[in-house]
């Protein structure tokens, strides 16, 4: 069926039993919730039903844009642009728009959907949610670098589209309190929101050679995992709760850690010691340091928090921490200098991969402190590891030396035993490591 027949209006009615029964009996308002499951052509479709349904579309509270899973050709595009802005023109703009979800496959040709008038016209509804899904194969459409005003918008959710700086600044969305950009070109020297309190950032590419700021001091929830680019840095969050960050793929890398000579002799490496930003600041651990549950995780070779480490705050709120292969150097200094900073840790994972060859690097940067261990912290030690190997001993010596004690130690493992997939559950250091001394001989025998 043509969009602007749907529209119109101009089909012949498909008759319908009479009488007021079933779906006919219910109100106006849960007609309309129904139909907002629908795309939003279909949901224009149901106009042909019988005379109630003509108009119950113009006041759905979702609008949903989607190409319906078709890759749009030249005709194509210009029959959706002329089904929406018709669409938009003659629904009910008394009616309160809740949210508006732009979805569209892959458009190949001169002519593109026009999603940013579509992204305007929604907020002039007050809509409270809005989401801009495109194929990875649009990477190239752009967003208007206008800054987006409304009272009422509360969640944005982008995939695959190009942000430049004014976008990215929410100052006039002072209701925003969700953002997640996924898959996303980013051009913005800063990500700025006085609201927000949720941020996922998913597989993104920011292109400045200057690190991108993230200022957001009302976040609560925060998550940034395997972009590339370099490392945006963290301004203070004095409400974070939860913060996880996956550094893989980002331009932080020294390739001097793969054969060992990364802060050779102690000195600082050329490579990864300093911000390349004229700057000597942290870039991610100040900002997490008033959270109380974080979950850091690296490629040994990316440098961002071994680098951190020189200028390590206080985590005084932190209770559960989990780290990755990135904290074993040789002397363990990074695992060490993480604990002489969270005073009130209750559980600590280490989560290691499978190859052990970091282990036999050099020392790290960073030097002691020289302050104590906070007593009976933590209380609880995880270790997660694919194969048991000499790093699970390392860690076990480590801490039994530096007399932390611990209540409970659980250890699981994946491959490399006999037996397959394993846990074993200890109540103390001692016997953690008596145990795994034993099955080792075992294993040799």
């Amino acid at each position: 069926m043509k969009y602007q027949a749907a529209v119109s209006g101009k089909r012949r009615p498909v008759p319908v039993a009479s009488g007021g029964n079933g779906i006919d009996a219910l109100p106006d308002e849960v007609l309309q919730h129904v139909l907002s499951f629908l795309p939003a052509a279909e949901a224009v479709r149901t106009c042909v039903l019988a005379r109630r349904w003509r108009g119950l579309w113009k006041s759905m509270p979702i609008l949903r844009i989607t190409s319906e899973g078709r890759t749009l050709n030249r005709q194509g595009v210009r029959k959706l642009n002329k089904f929406v802005n018709h669409l938009l023109l003659l629904r009910d703009r008394s009616a309160s728009l809740h949210t508006c979800d732009i979805e569209l496959n892959t458009f190949r040709s001169q002519d593109v959907p026009e999603v940013n008038l579509w992204i305007r016209h929604a907020l002039l509804c007050q809509a409270q949610t809005l989401t801009v899904h495109l194929s990875h194969d649009n990477n190239i459409f752009e967003l208007e670098d206008l800054p987006l005003v409304s009272c009422h918008l509360t969640r944005l959710d982008l995939c695959n589209v190009v942000l430049n700086d004014h976008i990215l600044n929410f100052s006039s969305c002072p209701a925003l309190e969700e953002l997640r950009i996924e898959g996303c070109y980013t051009h913005a020297d800063m990500i700025v929101s006085q609201s927000l309190k949720r941020l996922t950032i998913l597989d993104c590419i920011f292109y400045l050679t200057t690190r991108a700021r993230i200022s957001a001091p009302g976040l609560v929830a925060l998550e940034l995992t395997e972009w590339w680019g370099r490392t945006p840095l963290l301004e203070t969050m004095p409400s974070l709760v939860t913060g996880s960050i996956k550094l893989a793929d980002c331009d932080d890398y020294c390739r001097k850690e793969d054969d060992g000579s990364c802060f050779s002799d102690n000195d600082t490496c050329e490579i990864c010691g300093s911000n390349n930003d004229g700057s000597g600041d942290c870039v991610i651990l100040n900002g997490l340091s008033e959270a109380e549950h974080l979950e850091l995780t690296a490629e040994p070779s990316v440098y961002v928090f071994k680098r951190d480490l020189i200028w390590c705050p206080t985590f005084s709120k932190l209770k559960t921490l989990l780290v990755g292969e990135w904290c074993m150097d040789a002397n363990l200094g990074a695992l060490m200098c993480l604990l002489q900073h969270t005073p009130v840790l209750e559980k600590l994972t280490i989560q290691l991969n499978e190859s052990p060859s970091i282990l036999t690097g050099t020392e790290g940067m960073y030097k002691s402190t020289g302050q104590p261990f906070a007593p009976n912290t933590p209380k609880v030690l995880e270790i997660k590891c694919e194969k048991m190997d000499e790093r699970v001993h390392k860690i076990l010596r480590f801490l039994s030396t530096n007399d932390i004690h611990i209540e409970e130690i659980n250890i699981e493992h994946s491959v490399g035993s006999s037996e397959g997939t394993g846990s074993w559950t200890f109540s103390s250091l001692d016997s953690a490591r008596l145990a795994l001394e034993e099955r080792s001989v075992e294993e040799h025998v």
